[in-house]
């Protein structure tokens, strides 16, 4: 392995999504709204504000609220951090992620994250998002990687599969201390 890349919410932060819909709407009704509002908004179909509108508009809570309800789920994992600044001199390191923009740019600005890695694919700006093969290919080709020798970490079994259609290994992310033990046990990747 010569490529690690990481998915974003999940795995470096917390999510944000998954906990501020079901606060305003049923959870059957939350898994919706994140698999056509916010997917619409990952695929850069619709702008944040125009996503935020559309959640205001169902949920009656005032689009401020809700941006500021989305913010206060961004939590970094220090410990994923701190494995990914080890990583680095030794591995090319990408993210890849699904989100919205300005969001997850605002994020990686804030926490100064955009030195952990090599290359950024963000869903919104590239009109594709995970499970889609073609998104994690994208990143790998502009990274210059084999898919052979790559490995996803993601939070979703989902995008665990996208991963491994696209020829990649893939780790399912639990914790901080279970993916290091993880990485070890992938060809001895040394974190």
């Amino acid at each position: 392995m010569d490529t690690i890349i990481f998915d974003f919410f999940g795995v470096v932060s917390s999510e944000s999504a998954p906990f501020v819909l079901p606060k305003y709407m049923p959870q059957e009704r939350a898994i919706e709204v994140k698999r056509t509002i916010v997917l619409d908004a990952d695929l850069g179909r619709i702008t944040q504000d125009e996503m935020f509108e559309k959640l205001s508009a169902i949920t009656g809570a005032p689009a401020n609220v809700l941006a500021a309800d989305f913010w206060s789920y961004v939590q970094i994992d220090d410990a994923v951090v701190a494995m990914i600044e080890s990583l680095r001199p030794k591995y090319r390191v990408g993210l890849l992620t699904n989100a919205i923009t300005p969001f997850i740019r605002q994020i990686i600005d804030r926490h100064d994250l955009e030195r952990l890695f090599d290359a950024i694919l963000v869903s919104a700006e590239e009109g594709m998002a995970k499970p889609d093969p073609a998104f994690y290919l994208r990143l790998l080709e502009r990274m210059g990687a084999d898919p052979a020798q790559s490995v996803m970490i993601d939070d979703n079994p989902e995008n665990i599969a996208g991963a491994t259609a696209a020829g990649m290994q893939a780790v399912l992310f639990t914790t901080a201390t279970k993916l290091a033990a993880d990485l070890k046990a992938l060809h001895a990747i040394t974190v």
